[in-house]
């Protein structure tokens, strides 16, 4: 696809050929283009908690397929009736410019609920044209329902979603995300560093950690957002945290920073929040200070390298506590048949296809779909890889026995661990 092809088309043209969506994997880029709503449970970053519906999947999906018919410049791409997702584009009043919409409806408690996914093809910043969209239409499918299946009601408001109040742009108030809300259950008190890398996710547990009582917070990634102070502020609105937010950027220490390029983008700027940084870095500790709380949330099994070092790093900060989030795989009569236990650790690149197709049986049954295993059936290559502009990839298939002694190698001991879907969330000591 063409980026002029895309801007001057009208309707589908000018646009690639549309393809189904995988939810469960789906990594939104860093880019403040998007907007994702997703039920509750969902372990990746969404920025609405889809609601219940008062209908089956099926109900909910033909409904929305006619109100999105109904709305200005929108235009149907695709629709996968086994899936219950379809796919539209609509187009700026203005300039043309095309945003793609993509939702499945899905079953739940009580009923269904759905995701629905918006992002830009063109630009950098949506000037957040993509949240508002999704509010509009999880708000009409809403309404259009509860009108539909309860003809008493039709006076009543919709049942509410989590849509922030009108000042704040109509922007999402969702939950903290369950390792955000891990990281609040022990920050009172302690000295917090955040060490991975998501311009959603970082921002909401730093805000919670501030709120639970920490008494500093600090991130730090190989690669600092650029726009990371606005991440932030942006996040205190989504979860009512102005205040918060505003406390943490106040706190940033009025001195320069002298640390020199390889380990900070602009030498003798403020030191920021959210800093760039290596976890190996020989003055770590240093440029720091102290550290009680250190959180890892970016998942060991998308790690291109070495997990152990990561682990022994995130010692090296000097924290005395570990709260880490990542995948793990739980054993089935499938997987035990090619040789996957507990204790296993398996890297994509070693791969034969009998493993391979085991795995992407075993997960698709914990809802996580990856497209790496129909791309690449047997092994991955860095190159293939790159070539085929996957996304997110799982380098690393691990049972809870491996994690463990992955772990324990490099200085932590599990204290506990809670289920988060395909994940696992864990505090260990050191």
């Amino acid at each position: 696809m063409s980026t002029l092809g895309a801007w001057l088309g009208r309707g589908a043209a000018g646009l690639e050929a549309p393809r189904p969506l995988e939810f469960a994997s789906l990594v939104p880029p860093r880019s403040p283009n998007t907007c994702l709503a997703a039920p509750e449970g969902h372990p990746g970053p969404k920025q609405f908690l889809a609601p219940i519906l008062p209908a089956s999947p099926e109900v909910a999906f033909e409904t929305l397929l006619r109100l999105a018919g109904g709305f200005p410049r929108t235009w149907r791409l695709a629709s996968w009736p086994e899936r219950r997702q379809a796919q539209w584009v609509e187009r700026s009043a203005l300039a043309n410019f095309p945003d793609i919409i993509t939702a499945e409806c899905v079953p739940a408690p009580g009923g269904s609920t759905l995701f629905l996914y918006s992002r830009s093809l063109i630009g950098y910043s949506d000037f957040g044209a993509n949240a508002k969209r999704v509010s509009e239409w999880l708000t009409a499918l809403a309404d259009s329902l509860t009108q539909a299946l309860a003809p008493a009601l039709t006076q009543a408001p919709a049942p509410p979603l989590a849509l922030a109040e009108p000042e704040e742009d109509v922007r999402a108030r969702p939950n903290p995300s369950a390792l955000a809300s891990a990281v609040a259950s022990v920050a009172c008190g302690r000295n917090v560093l955040l060490s991975w890398d998501d311009p959603i996710e970082m921002p909401e547990a730093a805000l919670t950690a501030v709120e639970a009582g920490a008494l500093t917070i600090q991130a730090i990634s190989p690669d600092r957002p650029d726009r990371a102070d606005q991440f932030l502020a942006e996040a205190g609105v989504r979860l009512g945290l102005t205040g918060e937010a505003e406390a943490i950027l106040a706190s940033r220490p009025a001195q320069r920073d002298s640390l020199p390029p390889p380990l900070h983008a602009d030498p003798g700027a403020w030191r920021p929040w959210w800093m760039r940084g290596s976890l190996h870095a020989t003055d770590l500790r240093a440029r720091l200070g102290e550290v009680d709380l250190v959180v890892h949330g970016g998942n060991l099994a998308c790690i291109d390298g070495d997990p152990p070092r990561l682990l022994a790093g995130l010692l090296e900060t000097g924290a005395r506590q570990l709260i880490l989030r990542t995948a793990v795989i739980t054993e089935t009569p499938l997987l035990e048949a090619v040789g996957f236990s507990a204790d296993t650790l398996w890297h994509a690149g070693e791969l034969a296809h009998a493993q391979s197709a085991a795995l992407d049986v075993a997960l698709r049954e914990v809802g996580v779909t990856l497209p790496q295993f129909t791309a690449f059936p047997g092994r991955l290559t860095r190159e293939a890889v790159e070539a085929s502009h996957l996304g997110q990839i799982w380098w690393w298939f691990m049972g809870e026995g491996a994690l463990e002694r992955l772990l324990r190698v490099a200085g932590w001991t599990i204290r506990t661990r809670k289920a988060d879907g395909a994940h696992v969330i864990v505090t260990a000591s050191r």
